[in-house]
Parts: structure tokens; C-alpha cells; sequence
């Protein structure tokens, strides 16, 4: 007992020091191994194999099976557009940021492991896989945000864009470790499972994943509080009667007290919702508009995870080198033009019809037309691009926020990505339902990747940091 307490005493006496400690440093270490135990879940539940499993086969069409996707991440988003800016209100006043962590993560593995058991001939499939997403989303979500809150204590200022890149690498390895091992198991027929029943069983797969992994984040990223600190007391200080105002004064207020952060998250909350709409609907749009298999559609995903680790590197190369708006207004510019290029692409031919692409280029190859071939090589610079957007808007928040208020405003960094996350996917899902066409209503993804641009393009961000030296 006596030790214990003078290990918190000492963890907390060390939160008083100005943070030391390089992207590979312990602390380093320990807060990108979350995203290695972490997000497997968003690239195999929810880009690349369960998602195009239930659209495709639970759903049984692969436009309303895009619709339902869609919505599943729009109910999620719903649901914690009221919980996430509340959690990150109080996040910078509460105590001990990892036993709730852990209870967001447990919460997701559960419901990982009860995906396993939605079948196409299951009573109420359909609400039931939707609604166990819409847990495991909420809980993802709820995760990132006290996770994220946690990086301004993960090493120096001037390591956290490394350190940032650094937990995205190793997220996304993670990813195209987990999809290849879904792969040789499909194409083994591992257990006499057949191709869908491993596509179900990845779900399952990652929950494990995440228990088996998460230790390290647990044992080697030390907790970030400020002393004497408590859950508790952070809310009954948020909900005392001289504090309570309604979301909306709330909002205007940050809105006045911090107008450029509040812009750059604004414009966050735009091209964010474009690149979750991508990642999450990308696997089923191309499988409904390319006719592309299970399999390919997890090897596309392989390829894409592949590049991403170098992505977070990359990142927060970027950063150090242009400063953090600078690299993510070329990183969504590219991201633009990549989009544009995919979304020319037809069964039968490349640019809008200019080059006929039905034609077979690859004989025996897992992307057999040029159509299929030219549209896999643009997931790596998509891939790369990608990712290091999504290190550099995080960066981007700790870089521009004062450091006493990055919790908070982290949970408006939740709701203006992870949480408002709906937009696009809801608007991808109007858009197609609609139309009837899937290209059309992936094409609104754009619409919301520039306007986001042309937001952040007004935020005010020097190369060094606006509140701590590097």
C-alpha cells in the first residue's frame, strides 16, 4: 500500500515538470501502443471486412447495405454528440484518465466478440449488427477522446508530431497485420470455415486482438491528471448551478473566448466527416460499384494499411517541416485530387469514359482489369495522404490550444470528426439512396473534403507552437 502511494505521489509530482521524452521514448511508446491494440477495430469492423460482410451478405444489396452502413455511423454519431463535448468538458478537470479508457476499450471488445454472431439467417440481424456497431463506435470514440487528451503528456513538444505519426504507424501495421492474417485464413479455409464465416469471425478477432495488446499501453504511457483531481469533483464543478448554461451559450462562448481554434475545429469537423465517409464506406462502395469480392476488398485494404504506416511518419514529417496547417492543407489537397481520379472510374473505363479499362491487364491477378488495377494503385497515395492528415489534424489541436484546455477541447475535436462523423456517411447514404447510384452518392465525400479546406485555410498557425516552446 505504502509503495503505491508513493509511486501517485511520485506520478503526480511528475506531472508538475515540464514533459520530457522523444517519439521512442517509454512514454512515446506507450501511448502509440493503444492505436496498435486499438485500432484494428476501425480498419477490419468497420472499413474493410465486417462492414462489406453485413452490407453485402446480412443486408443481402449492396446499395441498401451502403444505406445501412451509412446510418449505423450516423445513430453513433448522434448519440455521442451529446456525450463527447460534456466528457471532454470535464476531462481536463477529472482524475485518472485510464480506468475509464479501460472501461471504453472492454466495452469494445464485448461487442466485437457479440458481432460474431450475426448471421444472415439470425432473428433481427440486421438492428442487431447495427446496434452492436453503434456500441463498438460509441465506445471507439469515447476511447480516442481521453487517449488523445493524453498526448501533450506522451513526451516533449517538440516529439509530439513524431509521437503523433508514431501511434498511427503502429495503429495501422497493426491493421494490415490483422487483414492478413483474415486473408491466409480465408484463402486456408482455416477450421473448415468458409470465406463468410471468417469475414464474421474477424470481428471477434479484434476484440481478442485488443486484450492481448492493450497491456502495453496500460504498463509503459503513465496516467495524465492534474493533482488531486477527481471524476467526481469534475462534475460537480461542470454541473454547479452558477456553471449550467445551455450547449448553445456554451458553444457561442468558446466560439468569443477562442475564435481560431474553434475555426480550425469547425473546418475539422467538415473535411473529417469527408475522410470518415471514405474510409468507412470505401471497401462497400467499391465492392457494390467495381463488383469486387470479399477478398479483394481485404486485400485492397492490405495495400492500404501497408502504405499508411510510412503515412503517420510522414505526417509528422510534414509538421516539423511546413508546420501543422501548411501539411494538412497539402494533405487534404491530395487527398482531393485522388478522389476525383477514383471516382472516374468504371468497370469499364478510366477519366470519365476517355480510356476503356474493362479489358483484362493482370491474367490470374488479384485485380484482373485496368479499371481494378489503376483503382488499387491509387489507394497508396490515398493511403499515405490519408493518414497523415488525420496525425496532422491532431497535432494541429495540441499545437494551436492552450495547454490547460486541450481535454476540452479534444471533446470538441470528437465531435467535430469522430462524432459528427455522420455527415458524410449520412450524406452518402441521402445522396445514394436517392440516386440509386453509389457513385453519385460517394461523390458528395468531395463536396465536404474542399469546403473543409477552404475553413482551415483561414486559421491563424505559425510553425511554432502559439502556448509552449519547442
Amino acid at each position: 500500500m505504502g509503495a503505491s502511494v508513493t509511486a501517485e505521489a511520485q506520478n503526480r509530482s511528475d506531472q508538475a515538470q515540464p514533459v520530457t521524452g522523444g517519439a521512442f521514448g517509454k512514454k512515446g511508446l506507450g501511448w502509440a501502443a493503444f492505436e496498435f491494440a486499438r485500432n484494428p477495430y476501425y480498419n477490419v469492423v468497420v472499413m474493410a471486412v465486417f462492414s462489406v460482410y453485413f452490407a453485402e451478405h446480412v443486408v443481402n444489396d449492396g446499395a441498401m447495405g451502403q444505406t445501412l452502413v451509412g446510418l449505423t455511423i450516423t445513430i453513433a454519431g448522434f448519440i455521442m454528440a451529446i456525450i463527447a463535448p460534456l466528457l471532454g468538458a470535464i476531462t481536463d478537470k477529472g482524475g485518472r484518465k485510464k480506468p475509464m479508457i479501460f472501461l471504453a476499450l472492454m466495452t469494445l471488445a464485448l461487442s466485437s466478440a457479440l458481432l460474431g454472431f450475426v448471421t444472415p439467417q439470425l432473428p433481427a440481424a440486421i438492428p442487431l449488427g447495427m446496434g452492436l456497431m453503434v456500441a463498438g463506435y460509441c465506445a471507439y470514440t469515447v476511447s480516442e477522446l481521453l487517449h488523445n487528451a493524453m498526448l501533450p503528456g506522451a513526451g516533449a513538444p517538440k516529439s509530439l508530431p513524431l509521437i503523433s505519426g508514431l501511434g498511427l504507424s503502429m495503429g495501422n501495421f497493426a491493421g494490415v497485420t490483422m487483414l492478413a492474417l483474415i486473408v491466409m485464413a480465408s484463402q486456408a479455409g482455416l477450421f473448415g470455415l468458409s470465406e463468410l464465416d471468417i469475414a464474421r469471425l474477424s470481428a471477434p478477432a479484434v476484440g481478442i486482438w485488443l486484450i492481448v495488446f492493450i497491456g502495453f499501453f496500460f504498463l509503459l504511457m503513465p496516467d495524465v491528471y492534474r493533482p488531486g483531481a477527481s471524476w467526481r469533483g469534475a462534475l460537480a464543478e461542470t454541473f454547479a448551478p452558477d456553471n449550467r448554461t445551455s450547449p448553445l451559450s456554451w458553444i457561442i462562448g468558446k466560439f468569443r473566448t477562442y475564435p481560431n481554434i474553434m475555426r480550425y475545429l469547425t473546418g475539422r469537423m467538415i473535411y473529417a466527416d469527408g475522410v470518415a465517409a471514405t474510409l468507412t464506406l470505401g471497401a462497400v462502395y467499391v465492392a457494390g460499384h467495381l463488383g469486387w469480392s470479399s477478398e479483394q476488398t481485404a486485400i485492397l485494404g492490405i495495400v492500404s494499411f501497408i502504405f499508411a504506416v510510412p503515412g503517420g511518419f510522414f505526417g509528422g514529417f510534414l509538421d516539423r517541416t511546413l508546420g501543422p496547417k501548411h501539411a494538412l492543407m497539402l494533405e487534404l489537397s491530395m487527398i482531393i485530387s485522388i478522389g476525383i481520379l477514383q471516382l472516374s472510374i468504371t468497370p469499364d473505363a478510366l477519366l470519365f469514359g476517355l480510356i476503356p479499362a474493362g479489358h483484362e491487364v493482370w491474367a490470374g491477378g488479384v485485380f484482373p482489369r485496368l479499371s481494378d488495377l489503376t483503382y488499387a494503385v491509387l489507394i497508396i497515395p490515398a493511403s499515405i495522404f490519408m493518414v497523415a492528415s488525420i496525425s496532422s489534424s491532431r497535432y494541429m489541436l495540441v499545437h494551436i490550444s492552450p495547454p490547460d484546455k486541450v481535454g476540452e477541447f479534444f471533446g470538441f475535436y470528437a465531435m467535430a470528426g469522430s462524432v459528427t462523423v455522420w455527415i458524410g456517411p449520412g450524406l452518402v447514404a441521402l445522396v445514394t439512396y436517392l440516386s440509386n447510384d453509389q457513385r453519385i452518392g460517394f461523390a458528395s465525400v468531395m463536396l465536404l473534403l474542399f469546403s473543409g479546406l477552404l475553413v482551415v485555410s483561414t486559421v491563424k498557425a505559425s510553425k511554432a507552437p502559439a502556448y509552449q516552446s519547442d
